[in-house]
C-alpha cells in the first residue's frame, strides 16, 4: 500500500488528458499511485479489456454484472480449450519485482499459466470465489524489465478463470519464505475494539461467541453503509512493506477498503469463512513509515466483515541460523566399527558414519546435523528433523544427540536386507526425538522417519522428518538445466506436473510439492528423488527454495493441505498420543532421476503392493468403451446394445480386445436404466462375448436434501448423518459440487454394500470409482481412531475392497496419488475430451507420472478415446498414440450411431501393430523432463534389443523434429531399423531419427538395434 498521487489543479488536468489520449488509441489504463507529481510509478493497473491487449482462442471481451463490480464493467472471459489473454505495453518505471494481483471471478478452482516476456509459464491453481457473481484476488510475484513488458495468461487447454484487471507494485526483492510458517519477523497485534481505534457509522464493539475465539473475546460489526474501522497507532521500527494479517468474520463474501495514512484506499474481497462462528486469515502487504501509522477499514457504502484483530510483520526476514554446516565432517576420530553385511557403520567421537558402498551419510553428534554423500561427493549437508507442538522443536537445538552402536538393528522386509540405526535427541523437559534411519544393501536409497515421544500426551498436524536451511545446501554439482519437480495431490480439476527452475525464491507456496519430488539437471539428467514411502496417515508436503542452481530451504513434512492441492478448507488433522510417528521418507541420489522415479514407485510398492488379481478378473489391459465421451447424461439401454452389437460386428474380432477380452463400460448416468434394464444389459454384452462395467462415487453426495435417507441403511441414516464436517459440525463445502461422505461413517459404507453388491449380482465385472479424493478431506470422522483424512481414506478404500471381494477390476478415476494398494488402475489425469489439448495435458501428467505403471499400478489409465472430438484425423490418431504409449486402460467412448465416429474407430482401433504396444501395458517414458507444465514430446519404451518411439506434435502447423538417438537411449553406433506402426513402411538409420510431422500428427515407431 503506498501513498495516493495528491494532483495541483494543473497536473490533475494534464494527467487527464493523458488518460483520454491513452484510452483514445487503445492503450492499457494506468492508475497510478505516488506520493508527489513525477515521482516514480509504485502501483498500476491494467484492464483485460483494453483494446491494446491480444487475444486468442475463444478469449473474448464480455460485459460484467453491475453486481460484481469489475473495474470499467468489463470482463475477458470463454478462456478454455486452446486460449489466452495477452497484456501488452505493461510499462514500468523499474526493472525488479512485482507483486501482480490478479482480480478475476471463478465459481469452480480453477487454472491459469502466466508468462512474462516470453519466457517460461508457471503454473497457478487459484482458489474459487464464492460465485460466478463475486471477484476474488490472488497475488502473484513476478519479475520486470525497465519500460514495456508483456504478460501473458494461458489456460494450458483447460478452462481459466474470467479477468477483470491486474494491478502491479514494486517489492523489495528478498528471499523466498515457508508458507507453512508465519512470516517471519516480531508481530505486533492491535485488537479491533482497542480504545485507541476510532469508529464511525454503524461500526460497533461486539461480543463473539466463545467457540469464535475472537482474540480478546470481542469484535468490530456493523461496518456498513458508510461505517470505518480506524486504527490509529499502528507503530512500525522502520519504514518499509509490512505484512498486514486481517484476522476476520465473513460467512457471505464481503469486502472492505484500506487506507494507510494518507493513501489511497484500496479494495479488497476476502474469501467466506466457513459462517459466522468462524475466524479466517487473510494478509497483505503495507508500505508504513517509521513511527506511527494509521490504518483505516471502511465499508465503501456496502458490507463489509467483521474485524477481530490485526497483526503487523515485517517483511524483512532474518535469515535462520543454518548451524556449522560445513563442520559436518569434523566428527573426530573413530572409536567403534561394525559390518552387517555389506554396510558399515562407523563411531566416531562426535558422530557416527554409515556407508552400502552406494551413498554415505554422516551424522554430527555435536552439530545435530547430517550431510549426505554419493560417489564419495557431498550431495546434500546441513539437514535435521522439527515438530511443530505448542512450540517448533528442532532436533539440531537438542541438548544431546545420542548414538549406541548396540541399539543398531538388522532389517530384512520388501526393500531387502539392512539395518536401523537410530539418533536420541534429548534434552530436559522436552520429548525425546528420534530420527530413525533405515539403510539396505547396494539399494541407492536409504529411509529416514521421525518419532517423538513424550511423558505426556503429544499433538501434531506438522511433522518433518527432512529439514534443511542453508545456502547452497543441496548442491550436486551440475548446473546447465536444474529443475524441481511439483506433483499434484490428485488429479482433479486438470491438475499438472510443473518441472520448475530450482531458482526459484518467490511464491514457493504454489510450489509445494505432494508426497515426492525431484531435484535434477535436465542436461545430464543426475538427480535426488525424495518422497514419502508410507501413506498410512499423514498427506507428505514438500516445500523447497532455491537460487545459484542449488537449493537453500526443504521441509519434507507430514501435514500438507492446501484449498487448490488436496482440496482441504480445514488444515490437515492433528495426530495425538504419547508417541508420534513421522512420514517414512525415501532419499535416493541417481545418475538418471527418471530411474530415481521408478525406484521410488518400486520403493512404495515393497510398502505395500498394488491390488493383486483374483477370481478370475483378466490380468491383462483392458480394452473396450466407456459410455462418458459418447453419451454422458443421455445413456440409455438402447445405446448400449447398440454399442455392444457395433464392438461385436466391427472392432472385438478386429485386434481391439486383449485375448478376447472386451468390456462395454457403463459411466455415470448409468441409473437411467431401470433395474431390469441394468440385468438385461449384462446378459446382451456377455451374449456377445464381452464383460460388462460400471461407475460409482462412493465418497461423494451430490443433492443438498440432508434428511434424505441413505440407500442401504432401512432407513437409520440420513445424508445429514453421513456427510463429512468440520470440528464446529458444519458441513464441508461442496466439491466439484459434491459434498464429502465420512468413509468412516456406517451409513457410508452400507451404502457402498448396497449399490457395490448389487453390481456383483447383476454380473458386473469391472468398476469405475470416482471422486475418490472427497473421501480423503480433513474433518471430524465417525471413528474418533480416525485423525485425519488419509486414515479416512484407507477405512474406505478397505472396506471397498473387501466388498467387492477381488471380483470386478477395480478402476480408480478422479483420487489421490496415494495410498496406492486400492486398485488395480487409476488415472493419470482428469478428463480427456479427445481435443489435441487435452491429448497434451494427459501427456504431460505421463511426462512427469509414467513411473507409477508397473509398481503403485499395475495400469496407469489414460481416460477413454473419444475420436471424434480430436477435430482431425490426425488429432484423432494422436490420442490413440497417446493412450496406447501411456500404460494403459485402452477404452473408446464415442457414439456409435455417428458415422463419423464409425469410420476412426474401424480406422484407428483395429491397427494390429499399435493395439499390441498398447497391451503391453508398459507405460513409455519421456526423453526431456525439462517441460514446465507443458508436456514432452518424445518417449521411449525399451522391450529387450527393441525399443518404441513416440513423437508428437501439439501445434496445428507443421513441424520437423530431429531425435537423437543417443538421447532417447537407443544405441547410435550402428544402424537401425525403423517401422512405422501406423503404415508399415520400414527405413534405416543410424545416429538420429529426423520426423516430419502434419499439425496435431504423432509417429509411433518400432525401432530394431541390428
Amino acid at each position: 500500500m503506498l501513498s495516493s498521487f495528491k494532483f495541483k489543479k494543473g497536473w490533475s488536468i494534464i494527467f487527464a488528458l493523458l488518460v483520454l489520449f491513452q484510452t483514445a488509441v487503445g492503450a492499457n489504463t494506468i492508475v497510478a499511485e505516488a506520493q508527489t507529481p513525477g515521482a516514480a510509478v509504485n502501483s498500476q493497473s491494467y484492464e483485460a479489456e483494453a483494446a491494446v491487449n491480444q487475444l486468442s482462442g475463444k478469449a473474448e471481451v464480455k460485459d460484467c454484472e453491475l453486481a460484481v463490480g469489475c473495474s470499467g464493467n468489463k470482463l475477458v472471459g470463454s478462456l478454455w480449450g486452446g486460449s489466452a489473454l495477452q497484456f501488452n505495453a505493461v510499462n514500468v518505471d523499474t526493472k525488479g519485482i512485482y507483486t501482480m494481483t490478479v482480480h478475476y471471478i471463478s465459481g469452480d478452482p480453477r487454472s491459469l499459466a502466466v508468462s512474462v516476456n516470453g519466457g517460461g509459464t508457471d503454473h497457478y491453481d487459484l482458489p474459487k470465489t464464492a460465485d460466478w457473481s463475486t471477484r476474488g484476488t490472488y497475488e502473484i510475484q513476478l519479475e520486470l524489465r525497465q519500460g514495456e513488458n508483456v504478460i501473458r495468461f494461458d489456460d494450458e487447454g483447460g478452462y481459466a478463470p474470467d479477468i477483470d484487471k491486474i494491478e502491479l507494485k514494486l517489492l523489495n526483492a528478498g528471499p523466498g519464505t515457508d508458507p507453512n510458517e508465519p512470516p517471519a519477523g516480531s508481530g505486533q497485534v492491535y485488537e479491533a475494539e482497542g480504545q485507541d481505534n476510532k469508529l464511525t457509522g454503524n461500526s460497533a464493539v461486539r461480543s463473539c461467541k466463545a467457540e469464535t475465539e475472537c482474540s480478546g473475546g470481542n469484535k468490530v460489526g456493523d461496518i456498513w453503509g458508510g461505517s470505518t474501522l480506524l486504527f490509529q497507532k499502528v507503530a512500525a521500527p522502520a519504514e518499509g512493506i509490512y505484512t498486514l494479517k486481517v484476522s476476520y468474520i465473513s460467512g457471505d463474501p464481503r469486502s472492505f477498503s484500506i487506507r494507510v495514512n494518507n493513501s489511497e484506499k484500496e479494495t479488497y474481497s476476502p474469501p467466506a469463512t466457513a459462517n459466522w462462528d468462524t475466524v479466517g486469515v487473510f494478509s497483505i502487504e503495507v508500505q508504513l513509515q517509521a513511527g506511527s501509522n494509521t490504518i483505516l477499514f471502511d465499508d465503501n457504502g456496502g458490507w463489509s466483515p467483521d474485524i477481530d484483530k490485526i497483526e503487523i510483520i515485517s517483511s524483512q526476514a532474518p535469515g535462520e541460523n543454518p548451524g556449522d554446516v560445513d563442520g559436518i565432517g569434523n566428527i573426530g576420530k573413530q572409536i567403534d566399527s561394525s559390518k552387517f553385511g555389506s554396510i558399515k557403520v562407523e563411531q566416531h567421537k562426535s558422530g557416527v558414519t554409515l556407508t552400502n558402498g552406494v551413498y554415505k551419510i554422516i551424522y554430527n553428534t555435536e552439530s545435530g546435523l547430517s550431510a549426505f554423500e554419493w560417489n564419495n561427493k557431498t550431495i546434500a549437508k546441513g539437514l535435521y528433523s522439527s515438530i511443530q507442538l505448542d512450540k517448533q522443536l528442532d532436533s539440531k537445538n537438542y541438548a544431546e544427540h545420542l548414538f549406541s552402536m548396540k541399539k543398531v538393528e538388522k532389517i530384512n522386509d520388501g526393500h531387502g536386507k539392512g539395518i536401523r540405526l537410530t539418533i536420541e535427541n534429548r534434552e530436559s523437559g522436552l520429548p525425546t526425538m528420534k530420527q530413525i534411519y533405515q539403510i539396505y544393501e547396494r539399494l541407492p536409497y536409504f529411509l529416514i522417519s521421525q518419532q517423538v515421544t513424550g511423558k505426556d500426551t503429544l499433538s501434531t498436524n506438522d511433522m518433518a522428518p527432512l529439514v534443511l536451511n542453508a545456502k547452497g545446501g543441496i548442491d550436486f554439482g551440475s548446473y546447465s538445466d536444474n529443475k524441481v519437480l511439483v506433483a499434484p495431490f490428485d488429479n482433479d480439476a486438470w491438475s499438472r506436473y510443473q518441472a520448475r527452475t530450482i531458482n526459484t525464491s518467490l511464491n514457493n507456496n504454489n510450489y509445494v510439492s505432494s508426497e515426492l519430488t525431484a531435484i535434477y539437471d535436465n542436461t545430464s539428467r543426475n538427480g535426488l528423488v525424495i518422497g514419502s514411502v508410507t501413506h498410512d496417515k499423514w498427506k507428505t508436503g514438500i516445500y523447497w527454495s532455491g537460487s545459484d542452481n542449488r537449493l537453500n530451504k526443504l521441509k519434507v513434512y507430514g501435514g500438507f493441505s492446501s484449498p487448490t492441492s488436496t482440496h482441504d478448507t480445514i488444515p490437515h488433522g492433528k495426530v495425538t498420543g504419547t508417541t508420534i510417528t513421522s512420514p517414512q521418507i525415501l532419499v535416493g541420489y541417481y545418475s538418471d532421476y527418471r530411474q530415481g522415479l521408478e525406484s521410488f514407485g518400486q520403493a512404495n510398492a515393497a510398502v505395500a503392493p498394488p491390488l493383486a488379481f483374483k477370481h478370475g478378473v483378466p490380468k491383462g489391459v483392458p480394452v473396450g468403451w466407456n459410455s462418458w465421451g459418447a453419451y454422458e447424461s443421455d445413456l440409455s439401454y438402447d445405446k448400449v446394445v447398440a454399442v455392444s452389437d457395433f464392438f461385436k460386428k466391427n472392432l472385438q474380432k478386429n485386434s481391439f480386445s486383449n485375448k478376447g477380452n472386451v468390456y462395454i463400460n457403463l459411466d455415470s448416468y448409468w441409473d437411467n436404466l431401470s433395474e431390469e434394464q441394468l440385468k438385461q444389459a449384462v446378459k446382451v454384452i456377455n451374449k456377445n462375448g464381452q464383460k460388462a462395467g460400471i461407475y460409482y462415487g462412493p465418497f461423494v453426495y451430490w443433492g443438498d436434501n440432508m434428511s434424505q435417507v441413505v440407500e442401504g441403511t432401512d432407513g437409520k441414516y440420513t445424508y445429514g448423518d453421513i456427510i463429512l464436517r468440520d470440528q464446529s459440525g458444519s458441513p464441508l463445502p461442496k466439491v466439484d459440487g459434491a459434498y464429502a461422505i465420512d468413509p468412516t461413517h456406517p451409513g457410508s459404507k452400507q451404502r457402498i454394500e448396497y449399490y457395490f453388491k448389487r453390481f456383483l449380482d447383476y454380473g458386473y465385472e469391472y468398476i469405475k470409482i470416482d471422486f475418490l479424493s472427497h473421501g480423503s478431506f480433513e474433518g471430524k470422522h465417525y471413528d474418533p481412531n480416525v485423525q485425519t483424512g488419509i486414515q479416512a481414506y484407507n477405512q474406505g478404500m478397505a472396506h471397498i475392497n473387501k466388498v467387492l471381494d477381488g471380483k470386478m477390476f477395480i478402476s480408480a478415476s478422479i483420487a489421490p496419488l496415494f495410498p496406492s494398494q486400492y486398485a488395480h488402475a487409476r488415472r493419470i489425469s482428469c478428463d480427456i475430451d479427445g481435443s489435441l489439448s487435452r491429448t497434451e495435458y494427459q501427456l504431460n501428467n505421463l511426462t512427469y507420472g509414467w513411473w507409477q505403471n508397473g509398481t503403485i499400478y499395475p495400469y496407469t489409465d489414460p481416460d477413454y478415446m473419444t475420436l471424434v472430438k480430436g477435430g482431425s484425423f490426425d488429432a484423432a490418431q494422436s490420442r490413440v498414440n497417446s493412450a496406447a504409449i501411456s500404460g494403459t486402460v485402452f477404452l473408446s467412448s464415442d457414439d456409435v450411431s455417428n458415422p463419423a465416429a464409425q469410420e476412426l474407430m474401424k480406422k484407428l482401433l483395429t491397427n494390429k501393430q499399435v493395439n499390441e504396444v498398447a497391451l503391453k501395458g508398459q507405460a513409455f517414458k519421456p526423453v526431456e523432463g525439462n517441460t514446465g507444465t507443458g508436456a514432452a514430446d518424445t518417449f521411449i519404451m525399451q522391450e529387450g534389443k527393441d525399443y518404441y518411439l513416440a513423437v508428437f506434435n501439439y501445434t496445428n502447423a507443421p513441424v520437423s523434429k530431429t531425435v537423437d538417438f543417443a538421447r532417447v537411449g537407443i544405441p547410435s553406433s550402428s544402424k537401425v531399423k525403423i517401422t512405422d506402426l501406423w503404415t508399415n513402411a520400414s527405413s534405416q538409420a543410424a545416429g538420429q531419427l529426423k520426423v516430419d510431422l502434419n499439425g496435431a500428427q504423432s509417429k509411433l515407431y518400432k525401432i530394431t538395434v541390428k
